[in-house]
């Protein structure tokens, strides 16, 4: 491969779709990418996608050859479940949908949550009418969880008669410590209506109880429909929106937003996406998806597998703090929040935080050249080429600067492969968040990669 070479992204790419909105997604890279891993196995070989993410470059690559998709996050483990390996008809998946609306779970959940739903709704119709104050505190106060610990206690006397009046229903259920109301007590409010939660709680417990081989796939759609639906800026979850200005007072078109994003139907668009998934088309190589950390993996890993893809992060930014909320709703366990002290007082994590979410050493200043390090030798180890995704970034456009320059990671990746070139890739530049300050000015040829060849 000649190091002048330039690569153009694909513009159009009508057989796949995005699963979720993800950061950095590599969609508009993939025919990039299999054209290099093409180039470095002609054998059509396996290929390890070692940090899967929304599985987009894994599904891309099972259409022409087998693919390992990798990555630490269960999220990640079932989206590329469903798309690499589809397993429901849609006689099933209409059977499920109909017993999800009709369980007496779903029953059982509006009528202990009823109190916040008509709360809520009253708020945005106060905020669309021009008092956006009463939203503004419940999207500030809004986590039942945040109340339940004794956190949430500065909300107005109505919030606070809601809360208890839901905390008391949801105990007259038994849902109230285990996981049939986990999104709505911990989330909505926050990232959704009340409704709407109950509603992904309601789905969440009906894929509980059906079968192994349909699970992954409904619960695929169920996070993409959580990822559609979440009203935050750039739909990730780094953090509920910000509703009031620096100096307290509203944001502009507050009850607009807000009334947008929570207004969504979330059965209709359940069923939307799971026909989505419904017509994903089978690739016809054994793939397989394993959730392990990338040094276990490499080392699992035998010689049948001829191309590496990497992509890992590059920041002080852990991913895991942008998919937080579909971790938990995979793993549906009952995570325990970190908390925050501003002025001496202790509250919640504002993004309602797994105090035990991922925290991965490429992030970590005093680690990511170790990681790095790590990446490389055991890649080659196993006898296999290695392509690596990284995005250069702009001093002098506030970007966030990485962890490891370009030519550190070329001096790395020398010494363990003795072929590696630098691929710029022209007209591609990263997904932006939908908000005007985190429109940081990407050059377009951003992105390149680093091929480090076996032979």
């Amino acid at each position: 491969m000649a190091q002048s070479r330039i690569l153009k992204a694909s513009p159009h790419l009508s057989d796949i779709f995005r699963p979720i909105h993800y950061l950095g997604s590599k969609l508009r890279l993939v025919t990039c990418i299999q054209n290099i891993i093409d180039e470095l196995d002609l054998s059509g070989g396996y290929t390890c996608d070692l940090f899967a993410g929304s599985g987009t470059v894994s599904k891309y690559l099972s259409y022409t050859r087998p693919v390992l998709s990798v990555d630490i996050q269960e999220y990640s483990r079932v989206l590329c479940s469903a798309l690499l390996n589809p397993s429901i008809t849609l006689a099933q998946a209409e059977d499920f949908v109909g017993r999800s609306i009709k369980s007496g779970h779903l029953e059982r959940l509006t009528w202990a949550i009823n109190p916040l739903v008509n709360y809520e709704a009253s708020c945005v119709r106060q905020a669309l009418e021009g008092n956006p104050f009463s939203l503004c505190e419940l999207i500030e106060n809004g986590s039942i969880y945040g109340f339940e610990q004794g956190f949430v206690r500065l909300g107005s006397t109505v919030l606070n008669k809601c809360f208890r009046e839901v905390i008391k229903r949801l105990d007259k259920i038994n849902a109230k410590k285990g996981p049939e109301a986990l999104i709505v007590r911990y989330y909505g409010g926050l990232y959704f209506s009340y409704s709407q939660a109950l509603q992904l709680d309601s789905l969440r417990e009906s894929i509980s109880q059906s079968s192994e081989g349909f699970k992954d796939i409904l619960l695929a759609a169920l996070l993409s429909t959580t990822s559609e639906i979440v009203n935050t800026v750039g739909k990730q979850f780094a953090q509920p929106l910000r509703p009031r200005k620096s100096d307290g007072t509203p944001k502009n078109y507050i009850g607009q937003r807000v009334n947008r994003d929570r207004s969504i139907d979330i059965i209709a668009a359940y069923r939307k996406w799971l026909n989505r998934y419904l017509t994903i088309t089978k690739s016809q190589y054994d793939n397989k998806i394993y959730r392990m950390d990338y040094r276990d993996a490499l080392d699992m890993l035998n010689d049948k597998v001829k191309v590496v893809y990497a992509d890992p992060p590059y920041t002080r930014d852990h991913y895991s703090r942008f998919y937080h909320v579909l971790e938990t709703i995979c793993l549906r366990d009952i995570p325990n929040i970190s908390t925050t002290s501003i002025n001496g007082k202790t509250n919640i994590s504002r993004g309602v935080y797994r105090k035990d979410r991922h925290q991965s050493p490429f992030c970590i200043k005093s680690k990511s050249a170790l990681a790095f390090e790590d990446l490389f030798m055991k890649t080659r180890k196993l006898g296999a080429s290695l392509v690596l995704s990284y995005s250069p970034y702009e001093k002098t456009g506030g970007a966030r600067p990485r962890l490891l320059t370009i030519d550190e990671l070329l001096l790395l990746a020398r010494r363990f492969y003795t072929k590696v070139s630098l691929i710029p890739v022209a007209e591609f530049s990263h997904s932006k968040l939908n908000c005007s300050d985190k429109n940081l000015d990407i050059p377009q040829n951003a992105e390149s990669f680093i091929i480090c060849q076996v032979n």
